[in-house]
């Protein structure tokens, strides 16, 4: 598939299980589509702070900054939209603050369930159709974990049917026909090749096309390990080394500046052990993953750094890329 094809809705929101990696996800897409010359905003809905610290920036607000060359960030809190909303729909500039505190908001969301979303699809509405003084080309949504995500996206479904006439009712109508035109919304769902949250997937999965009616696009399957040795490989090093190091392997080593010893190799071969299992245990959840789903499954690298930095951001958008075109 050609990346373009691929960036074609311009509203892609990310969500999954909770620590599997959607922020990162949502990074390596925001570089992706910036690489294409694309004008690229990601938007936090749950105000973790963890996209500004990947790409090195400090703690973004409700306007748009640009936190990576074509990539701006923006953090959507729900008293702000309110506020911007009374004062795009009905002039109420001079108020707006007043009616959109904090305090006064979170007063009204409790007496209307899913309000806070509204508002916060409402934001991302704007940025799509070119309402606000920055435009983009792509908007991705670092959406709530799964759980709250389907609650999240069926927000303007529930207002629309107990809103039937007035202002409210076509607001709630264009969002709906925002998320469900997949030539504008497509969500992509991400994971760990774990029991849990591939489980997880697999039902959001199903909700988002049965209860929700959103297009899903490919899944992406995070931090998994890379295919090191085969099994017979191992049991072959691990022959040649009881019988001590062969020469060559030491030669090879000092050339490069390393010292080798018996217990440094055993080590690694243990290690790389663990490595192999844990890969075989991660392929038995990959392949239920794949076989749960009529979507591409995506395999992203597990990074081995300490932390997750923009070279790391980097290398997974380059497996983004490699795995889109293979599609």
């Amino acid at each position: 598939m050609e990346i373009e094809r691929f960036l074609e809705p311009r509203i892609l929101v990310v969500s999954g299980k909770g620590g599997v990696g959607k922020t990162t996800v949502s990074a390596a897409l925001a570089l992706v589509a910036a690489r294409q010359g694309r004008r690229v905003c990601v938007a936090e809905v749950d105000a973790k702070g963890t996209l500004p610290k990947l790409f090195g920036a400090g703690d973004l607000d409700y306007e748009p900054r640009e936190i990576s060359p074509g990539v701006f960030g923006m953090n959507i809190v729900p008293d702000e939209a309110l506020a911007e909303y009374l004062d795009v729909q009905y002039h109420m500039k001079k108020v707006a603050k007043v009616f959109s505190s904090t305090q006064f908001v979170d007063f009204i969301t409790a007496t209307a369930p899913g309000l806070k979303d509204i508002l916060v699809l409402g934001k991302i509405w704007y940025l799509e159709t070119g309402r606000t003084q920055a435009e983009f080309d792509t908007i991705i949504v670092d959406a709530p974990a799964a759980g709250h995500m389907l609650s999240f996206l069926s927000a303007p479904m529930g207002l629309s049917d107990a809103v039937k006439v007035g202002p409210v009712q076509r607001q709630s109508e264009w969002l709906n026909q925002m998320l469900r035109d997949p030539k504008r919304t497509r969500v992509h769902l991400v994971t760990l090749p774990e029991e849990m949250p591939v489980s997880e997937t697999l039902e959001t999965a199903a909700a988002l096309e049965e209860r929700i009616g959103i297009d899903a696009g490919p899944i992406f399957a995070n931090a998994v390990y890379p295919e090191l040795l085969a099994k017979d490989d191992l049991d072959e090093l691990a022959h040649v080394m009881a019988d001590g190091l062969p020469d060559e392997l030491v030669a090879e080593a000092k050339d490069v500046g390393l010292r080798l010893d018996g217990e440094d190799l055993d080590a690694l071969l243990g290690y790389a052990r663990f490595l192999t299992a844990r890969r075989d245990i991660q392929g038995k959840h990959l392949r239920a993953l794949k076989k749960g789903t009529n979507e591409p499954v995506m395999e992203l690298p597990f990074l081995f750094t300490a932390g997750l930095e923009l070279p790391g951001i980097e290398t997974i958008a380059d497996a983004i890329e490699e795995k889109v075109a293979a599609l």
